[in-house]
């Protein structure tokens, strides 16, 4: 702790000025900013308060099943969402739009402090592995017990902590560790947490994504995309290059396969879409953003839909035939595959997945989904999923058995953590 605090002072300063800047030009970043610096809403309540912390989007959705079942099984408990990142707190916002929704503090002097006091927490729970040493040592110092939920740590995590042991002791600060799956529980107890704190519980994702078929044709966003039956392929989460490479790749399928195929593009990062409409556009592609479109005006044959609003994805995904998800054509870990899974999706993706390495690994034993290698690779997918109807379905079935056969650590958390919640 003592070489912790002073690096992080240094880091805040250096990045000083620009929270400065866009404080004074952002009113939202403001708001935001306060929160970070602990100036969190005042709580008033009589009841018991529960303080759940997802980093970002994800995390948010991931917990939405578990604060639905501690909503319906503790209806005595005042339950507070945090996120760190402005997607996360407005998904937050738009899944629990009647609790508070806050960004959590940075790590940094009295700000931890100051946010748990104007809280006043019984317990806090947070999603995955977000461990910040400060909050963590003042909410051991104010008797706040704090677990882990859904929790996972990346190989590089790991080893990132086992070089700083020494240096950050915070793991002993944790109450429990409920984690989804064995990898993860060796990992912590080969850092030296007491086994007796850590518990396989599952995956909560599985608990959280919206089960069912695809849309009915006839539904007005399906009919929208495709009104002379055209395949609808959605790209999630994309990254930069990734949507010109799922254009070339698509539009090489429909011709192989000789079928028309509508490509919707939804950036990982909202802010994205005008310079994503600017490459389409130079790719020789007609762009329509989602958000000019609420009319739903009629698409030309070739348009790309390009949606710049978030929250939107899982409503196209189930109104498409074939999904990809973004961030695993470039090297950045992978994005949420479960979602078009889950919908019976026929669902593609890249080779970098190792943020759900474990989700893919029983998704292509199952023959649930596709990995491919490149994008070219890619394109030869695509062809032989536009030719064959059964083979979409397939994938869609299998994905779906994986999905029922994990299911359950929501209930199994919120078991383990019970004693936290008085």
């Amino acid at each position: 702790m003592c070489v912790y605090q002073p690096l992080l002072f240094l880091a805040f300063v250096a990045y000083g000025p620009v929270l400065l800047w866009r404080s004074l030009w952002d009113r939202r970043f403001r708001r935001g900013l306060r929160e970070r610096m602990g100036g969190v809403p005042r709580l008033e309540t009589d009841r018991g308060v529960v303080w759940i912390h997802g980093v970002s989007v994800g995390e948010v959705k991931a917990a939405r099943n578990f604060i639905a079942l501690l909503r319906e099984r503790r209806p005595d408990l005042q339950l507070v969402i945090s996120s760190t990142t402005p997607n996360g707190h407005q998904v937050a916002r738009q899944e629990h739009p009647d609790l508070p929704v806050i960004y959590y503090p940075l790590d940094l002097g009295p700000f931890p402090g100051r946010a748990l006091r104007r809280i006043r927490p019984r317990c806090v729970l947070l999603m995955e592995l977000e461990i910040w040493p400060n909050f963590l040592q003042v909410a051991h110092r104010r008797g706040i017990p704090i677990a882990i939920i859904n929790g996972r740590i990346s190989e590089r995590t790991f080893h990132g902590y086992r070089l700083a042991r020494g240096l950050l002791p915070q793991l002993d600060l944790i109450r429990a560790y409920c984690v989804q799956d064995r990898s993860y529980q060796q990992r912590l107890l080969d850092l030296g947490v007491d086994a007796e704190r850590v518990h396989v519980t599952g995956n909560m994702k599985y608990d959280s994504v919206v089960m069912g078929e695809q849309a009915d044709p006839q539904a007005p966003l399906r009919r929208w995309l495709a009104p002379n039956g055209e395949l609808v392929l959605v790209a999630g989460s994309t990254h930069a290059d990734e949507e010109l490479w799922v254009l070339e790749a698509a539009r090489i399928a429909a011709a192989a396969a000789g079928t028309r195929l509508r490509v919707v593009l939804v950036p990982r990062h909202p802010e994205r879409a005008v310079a994503v409409c600017d490459q389409l556009e130079g790719a020789g592609a007609r762009s329509v953003r989602w958000s000019t479109a609420a009319e739903l005006p009629p698409l030309a044959p070739d348009a790309v839909v390009v949606v710049d609003v978030i929250g939107q994805l899982q409503k196209f995904y189930a109104a498409s035939d074939l999904a990809f998800v973004g961030g695993s054509l470039v090297p950045h870990g992978g994005q949420n595959m479960l979602e078009p899974a889950a919908l019976g999706v026929a669902t593609l993706f890249g080779p970098h997945t190792t943020n759900f390495r474990r989700d893919v690994e029983v998704l292509l034993a199952a023959d649930g989904a596709i990995e491919v290698p490149d994008r070219d690779a890619l394109a030869t997918a695509l062809t032989a999923l536009c030719r064959s109807v059964e083979r979409r379905a397939e994938l869609g079935r299998n994905a779906h058995a994986v999905i029922r056969d994990n299911q359950g650590a929501t209930a199994r958390t919120l078991e383990l953590v019970g004693g936290l919640l008085g």
